[in-house]
């Protein structure tokens, strides 16, 4: 090395010939027979060890490519010419190259962090995944209390389960647009494939987080307790608890007309966050500080405004509300959840200890509900004819809060695939004495749906 500090590419590259015959040399020692506490102590410098080698990895990626060099060889990409050096598969070499760029370029703490082995490479896949994707977050990442510098910290406190999920919400405060979005799209993204085959039917597809947990919590519900004799695999059990639900929802009378059916989902919010909404999701006809669809307003003043917006302003900050096993749920899900829940408070104390508990209350009673379902008969959704038993109830939270008692005429039928798509796309519903109109976020009208005579 040089008085200045810099590697001659000679020394770098016998000092790399040594690492590798010292490497050989390890190899070549019987492991087993060393006391067992230096067997254990091996583990924890091999990872060690592991980290070091997949920081000097990033650095050396990073440089080969903006050297450009590769770029002689024919490959079409930086990540085309590693995959052909390395022989990696295509997805694990795009991954290694994109996580190279962000530490040099966005997460410098993070790359020191993983060169003195403090760090593994699944924290670093965290940060890189959640912390960078939109330029809210890139920002957020410079600031000195909750940036960069308190992620790594808590990296090196928290294994790469517990860490992934504070970056999760980390990101949701961070951006709640974005959270949203991402929302939208893997709601977009769902798809099940049902294609008959040679003796039966073969099923595939995708679903979201939240539609997946729901499934999967029916079909372990129905499942149960496997008795001693057994002998299915698990897949074979859900296969069959499936079918159950199936047959049990075609004969067992659930898919009548005044059906409700709910989210079978349990939602733990924060207080501060469930008022934020609350606040959010506050209707034009109330509002004084937005022209949310006046192009709509200017048409006719309607009776009663049901929103799916959400002010972003209300929500920047809120902590996210979470499923079961701690996943963050942006808010927009949340305000989704919550048109067809019940409320159950919980009140903790500072040492966790439950100080008490409300009953479950739902927005809408059992008779509210037929009330709806009565007046409107199907979704109201123009142009949709989809029966009272595919549907549920699409109201604001701001009047459960605000006015006390819920009233039907806040209150609408959709059906579960138009409510999600108001929610999605923040629809707002305005209420005349003879129709429902239907508006978009810009004022643009979508259509109107005339109330049954």
């Amino acid at each position: 090395m040089s008085a200045s500090g810099a590697w001659s590419a000679e020394a770098f590259g016998e000092t790399l010939a040594e690492i590798s015959a010292s490497l050989r040399t390890l190899h070549s020692t019987e492991l087993s027979a060393l006391p067992s506490q230096v067997i254990l102590d091996t583990v924890r410098e091999v990872e060690v060890l592991r980290r070091q080698l997949d920081a000097l990895n990033a650095k050396a990626l990073a440089a080969a490519e903006a050297d450009g060099l590769w770029a002689s060889t024919g490959a079409r990409s930086f990540a085309a010419w590693y995959r052909n050096v390395t022989g990696r598969h295509t997805g694990t070499a795009r991954r290694q190259v994109r996580e190279a760029r962000v530490l040099r370029d966005q997460l410098p703490a993070t790359a020191a962090a993983l060169a003195d082995g403090e760090l593994s490479a699944d924290h670093v896949a965290a940060l890189t995944r959640h912390a960078t994707n939109t330029p809210a977050r890139r920002d957020q990442l410079t600031d000195p209390e909750l940036g960069e510098a308190f992620l790594v910290a808590r990296a090196k406190e928290l294994d790469a389960a517990d860490f992934t999920q504070l970056v999760q919400h980390w990101a949701v405060r961070t951006d709640p647009d974005a959270a949203d979005r991402a929302w939208k799209e893997d709601s977009e993204r769902a798809e099940l494939t049902i294609a008959e085959t040679t003796g039966g039917y073969h099923l595939a597809g995708w679903l979201s987080k939240i539609d997946g947990m729901a499934l999967l919590s029916a079909v372990d519900a129905r499942v149960g307790v496997p008795t001693a004799d057994d002998t299915r695999t698990v897949p074979q059990r859900r296969a069959a608890a499936l079918i159950s639900l199936v047959r049990l929802a075609l004969d067992g009378g659930t898919l009548k007309p005044g059906a409700r059916i709910r989210p079978h989902l349990s939602v733990h919010v924060p207080i501060d966050t469930l008022l934020r909404m609350v606040m959010a999701s506050r209707p034009d006809d109330c509002a004084t500080s937005r022209d949310y669809a006046g192009a709509a307003f200017a048409l006719e003043p309607p009776l009663d405004v049901i929103p799916a917006d959400l002010e972003s302003a209300q929500l920047a900050g809120a902590a996210a509300a979470t499923l079961e096993d701690g996943t963050p749920v942006p808010h927009s899900v949340l305000a989704r959840l919550a048109c067809q829940s019940q409320m159950h408070r919980v009140i903790f104390g500072p040492q966790s200890e439950v100080l008490d508990l409300g009953r479950e209350e739902r927005l809408y009673t059992g008779a509210q509900a037929r009330a709806i379902i009565a007046r409107d008969r199907r979704c109201q959704y123009p142009g949709c004819n989809a029966p009272p038993f595919e549907g549920e109830i699409h109201h604001c939270l701001w009047w459960y809060a605000h006015d006390g008692p819920t009233d039907t005429g806040k209150g609408v039928l959709l059906c579960w695939y138009h409510h999600d798509y108001v929610h999605l796309h923040r629809i707002a519903i305005h209420r005349f004495l003879d129709r429902w109109r239907f508006v978009r976020p810009n004022g643009a009208v979508i259509g109107e749906t005339v109330l049954a005579a």
